[in-house]
């Protein structure tokens, strides 16, 4: 039967479904937003933007119309709106504090998902410092939906300029925000993993909740400092505490069934390359190996090595080494390594031992070092000769020789000389048996005089004194050993400069102690010794022979240079000896660019290095070259005069200067030269002078009388 009743029930249903509005039956998210605009708030939106390029005349004559009125809404004056405007426009005060005019002290903010809509609500609270003037203080970027923006005091409002919204308030103090906004979230699908990024105001110390109404759900929030999980009856939700941090990323995915996994202690496996550097030499084999340890599966704290029984350990190193220690077993040495804690990954064990071999040629067998404990060890061998022998591989066994450039870059860092044989090894036991073939050394020079320069006075009673300046170079010689000649007495001796008082060994040389070169780069400064000692030969006649020596020294000379100042009464010929007559030593020297004494001799009292620089004096005008010669050796005792010498004894420059020189002059070598003599010559100058002046002037009376004869005849 017809329910009369039922139907109308019915059809009331059907038109209260049909007249009522849209909205009733949409999400909730669009419930809670237009909910949420109906409430009261004091956000105001602005209808210009800072970043524009209008004049400030434009931004302060701008209309107000454009302003949203909404309902509730504080509206600001608008005086106040281009007071702020000017405020913002103004240029930079250079003397503003750097210090910023705000600070946040702490914010929570709550993130609920709904969908793909995320609300974010946050609370904040900061303080303002400017005491005059508004403060922007920026709250999240304009890619959200803004719904509210509340302060607890005072006047405010939020302006969007350059992607951003900002907060503006113009007084001083503490202020609790209340913010509120939506940001969509992406998912991969309905209900499954999604993510999104929020923006927050950053504070040294904040917390973020994440409300998701789902459950089995795993949330990852970065940068979290900890983050916890709590589950309610239809929905999860993750606390976090956060660093100071301005963005949030939070996704989530379906938590997977964890099963309960039985933990299977796995044995560690170790895998070795081994790189040897040693060095043969001096009765010693210096060797250093670094052990490059690969650890997998589990933490290994010791190490344990095999090492010969003949070598000694000088020194382990490796990073966290608590200590080691030596055991000899089984005809070999153990080194047990202790580190602080386990260990996994790569680590370098470096051990540095020697044996001894003893001098003299022999065949060694190189020492060895073997990982023990370990699933394979392979290695590189290189082999250094620290002294002057020879080596050569006599045998090898279960090794590859290679060219030392196929070594690891570690073994040529820990090595002091260059690498002569190279070798690879795949496994132990190895041997290497090297002949060494030592060789007699050689001596090599200690010291060198790059130049002699003597200065020599010859009086007619055969006094003969000669100064003798040499520019040492010395490494490490002790004594300039001088051979003076037979009756010779030494009166001076100066080394850089300073006096010194010469010794005498028992073979009768002259010790003249020497003082150390600096080093100037790769080259050594000039050390200059200078001595003057006095000698005799028979008077001079009227004629005769003379023959003057020079010393010997016990370092080879480069060159040599000799001055010998004559009596002016003889004349001199028929000249002898191992060394070269020149006519000027100046030019002579000027022509091969052989510096003379004078120009060197400061310079090397001193201990400056020959250069090119030294040959400035190469300039001199041509009357100044002329006078050179005379000035030659006035050099050393103008030198001496300003103190360079405290104490100087000078050779008289009289009479005819004889000049020789020698291109080196190698040790044990005595320099000497003999002349002839005679005073017949200089003695019959003058009246020969006189009897050509007769005869020039007898001649030209003849010439001038024979000439007036000649005219007078012509007139008869």
């Amino acid at each position: 039967m017809f329910n009369l009743k039922k139907f109308f029930q019915l059809l009331l249903i059907i038109f209260l479904m049909a007249a009522a509005p849209k909205d009733l039956f949409a999400g909730s998210i669009k419930g809670k937003l237009q909910e949420r605009l109906n409430e009261e708030s004091n956000i105001q939106y602005e209808p210009y933007y800072m970043d524009s390029n209008a004049s400030r005349q434009q931004r302060a004559e701008m209309p107000m119309t454009n302003a949203v009125a909404a309902r509730n809404r504080v509206d600001q004056s608008a005086q106040v709106m281009n007071m702020v405007a000017e405020e913002l426009i103004a240029p930079n005060d250079p003397y503003q504090p750097v210090l910023s005019p705000f600070a946040i002290y702490n914010m929570n903010y709550t993130a609920e998902l709904d969908e793909n809509v995320v609300t974010v609500k946050g609370k904040v609270i900061f303080e303002i410092f400017k005491k005059e003037g508004w403060t922007q203080l920026p709250i999240v970027n304009n890619s959200v939906g803004l719904i509210d923006v509340r302060v607890n005091k005072g006047k405010s409002f939020v302006v969007n300029q350059n992607g951003q919204y900002y907060l503006m308030i113009d007084k001083p103090g503490r202020y609790n925000l209340d913010v509120e906004y939506l940001i969509k979230a992406k998912r991969e699908r309905e209900f499954g993993p999604g993510n999104f990024i929020v923006d927050v105001m950053p504070a040294p110390i904040s917390q973020f909740e994440f409300i998701i109404p789902e459950q089995n759900v795993q949330v990852f929030i970065e940068p979290a400092i900890k983050v916890e999980l709590s589950k309610e009856a239809d929905k999860t939700i993750a606390w976090a505490v956060m660093p100071n941090t301005s963005t949030i990323s939070v996704r989530w995915t379906k938590a997977l069934t964890r099963e309960e996994i039985v933990p299977i202690k796995l044995e560690p496996k170790a895998y070795v390359t081994t790189s040897t550097n040693s060095s043969v030499g001096g009765g010693v084999i210096s060797s250093q190996s670094i052990l490059n340890y690969s650890i997998l599966q589990s933490e290994i704290s010791s190490f344990r090595v095999a090492l010969a029984e003949d070598v000694s350990v000088l020194d382990v190193r490796c990073n966290d080494l608590r200590d080691w220690k030596i055991v000899k077993k089984d005809g070999m040495q153990v080194l047990e390594v202790f580190l602080n804690f386990g260990i996994k990954g790569n680590v370098q064990l470096t051990i540095t031992y020697e044996r001894a071999i003893g001098e003299g040629s022999q065949i060694v067998q190189m020492p060895w070092v073997r990982a023990l404990d370990v699933e394979r060890e392979n290695g590189f061998y290189g082999v250094a000769a620290s002294t002057n022998v020879e080596l050569a591989v006599k045998s090898s066994d279960k090794v590859t020789e290679i060219d030392t450039k196929q070594l690891p870059a570690e073994i040529w860092r820990s090595s002091a000389n260059p690498i002569l044989l190279a070798f690879k090894y795949l496994n132990h036991p190895f041997d290497i048996n090297i002949e060494v073939t030592r060789h007699e050394e050689l001596p090599v020079l200690i010291a060198a005089i790059d130049s002699a320069d003597h200065v020599t006075l010859y009086t007619n009673e055969g006094k003969i004194l000669t100064k003798v300046t040499y520019l040492v170079r010395n490494n490490v010689k002790q004594f300039l050993r001088i051979n003076l000649p037979k009756d010779a007495v030494i009166w001076s001796a100066f080394v850089s400069g300073e006096p010194v008082k010469p010794a005498k060994d028992k073979s009768g040389h002259i010790m003249i102690p020497l003082k150390k070169s600096q080093q100037s780069g790769q080259n050594l400064t000039q050390v200059p010794v200078q001595i003057v000692y006095l000698d005799k030969s028979p008077k001079m006649g009227m004629f005769g022979k003379l023959k003057i020596q020079l010393p010997k020294v016990d370092v080879p000379i480069n060159q040599f240079n000799w001055s010998i100042f004559m009596p002016d009464e003889y004349s001199y010929f028929n000249f002898d000896g191992d060394i070269k007559k020149v006519e000027n030593v100046y030019r002579r020297q000027r022509r091969s660019n052989i510096p003379i004494v004078g120009e060197y001799l400061a310079r090397g009292v001193q201990g400056r290095m020959r250069s090119s620089a030294d040959q400035i004096g190469d300039q001199f005008s041509p009357m100044q070259q002329r006078m050179e010669i005379q000035r030659e050796f006035e050099d050393i005792s103008t030198n001496v005069a300003k103190g360079i010498l405290p104490i100087q004894i000078d050779v008289p420059q009289e009479g005819k200067l004889l000049q020789f020189s020698k291109l080196l002059v190698v040790e044990g070598e005595s320099p000497w030269m003999s002349a002839s003599y005679t005073a017949v010559i200089e003695k019959a100058k003058k009246p020969i002078k006189v009897i050509i002046w007769g005869l020039a002037v007898l001649l030209s009376f003849l010439v001038i009388k024979k000439h007036g004869k000649k005219k007078k005849e012509k007139v008869n």
